[in-house]
């Protein structure tokens, strides 16, 4: 399959290189389809190529996303009659907000249901893009704050952030109760690398983790993806249509039985474990995700 994915390669202070919903995709869309994927504005922090000094340089210090793609001879070349020819079977935008390229070539040559866009910001608000009739991928979905666009809510799909495949890991033995990192107290944001934060998961037990601007956070699947427990504030709270494939029925009953009965909890907890490092796997790496969403692509009509 040929995708065109049309990202941004520019950074200001209110938009970082380091664009999670956008990375996890096109790092989930090049395991499926490798050279196919044709990143026109090429995601240079993504690759191996990337230099390794400029790494904590990034939003986040680059964990996570950075890197992790390690080959890379997609042909970039003839763009704009590539898409007058229609050479490729999809057009992504993979940040709607940010970046809108050849958006009218695009709409001029290609049937609506080729085309998706990818809106991975906090905000819940629509971008008028969807007026387009395309499909139109949001992160942070809540309908009720988007009644504007009413007639368009068919058109409108979930997506999520997600986990690197390559980067799951479950075999450390567990040697701490809880991990060193809370959400919201810098003083805890000890780590410099990705390794020693990444360790520091595999080896705890349980880690906190919550809401911040959005629903959606890395964080939950950092810690999904080394093999450690959340222990998530509030997520009976979270929207129907947000975080849609976390195990958010799963995440709410250990939160239940962490504040009732630890004791019990902790009876339970490799039963539990198990569970959510099955669903991990199925549902929340970025192969998963990638998968979901060129299904939605294809069943479009």
């Amino acid at each position: 399959m040929k995708i065109l994915y049309i990202g941004t390669d520019v950074e200001t202070p209110a938009h970082p290189l380091v664009d999670y919903q956008n990375d996890c995709l096109l790092i989930g869309l090049k395991e499926l389809y490798g050279d196919d994927v044709v990143d026109v504005n090429r995601r240079k922090h993504l690759y191996t190529d990337y230099p390794e000094e400029l790494v904590p340089k990034n939003y986040g210090k680059g964990f996570t996303v950075t890197r992790c793609i390690e080959e890379d001879n997609a042909d970039r070349t003839d763009i704009e009659n590539k898409i007058k020819s229609k050479y490729f079977d999809y057009v992504v935008y993979g940040s709607v907000w940010r970046n809108t390229d050849y958006l009218k070539l695009v709409l001029d040559n290609y049937d609506r249901n080729k085309i998706a866009f990818v809106d991975g910001d906090d905000q819940t608000k629509i971008n008028h893009v969807v007026k387009h009739g395309a499909l139109y991928f949001k992160r942070e979905l809540m309908y009720e704050n988007n009644m504007e666009f009413e007639q368009y809510f068919g058109n409108i799909i979930a997506i999520g952030f997600a986990f690197p495949t390559k980067k799951v890991k479950f075999d450390t033995p567990k040697t701490q109760f809880m991990a060193q990192s809370i959400p919201g107290n810098p003083r805890t944001y000890i780590y410099n690398n990705e390794q020693d934060y990444y360790a520091d998961y595999q080896k705890s037990q349980f880690a906190i983790t919550k809401a911040k601007a959005g629903w959606d956070c890395l964080r939950h699947y950092e810690i999904m993806g080394n093999g450690c427990m959340p222990l998530f504030e509030n997520i009976h709270e979270c929207p129907r249509h947000i975080m849609m494939h976390v195990p958010k029925a799963l995440l709410t009953k250990i939160m239940f039985w962490h504040v009732n009965d630890q004791k019990w909890l902790m009876r339970e907890y490799n039963y539990y474990l198990e569970e959510l490092q099955k669903y991990v796997v199925k549902f929340c790496t970025t192969e998963a995700v990638a998968k979901r969403f060129v299904s939605k692509l294809e069943l479009y009509k």
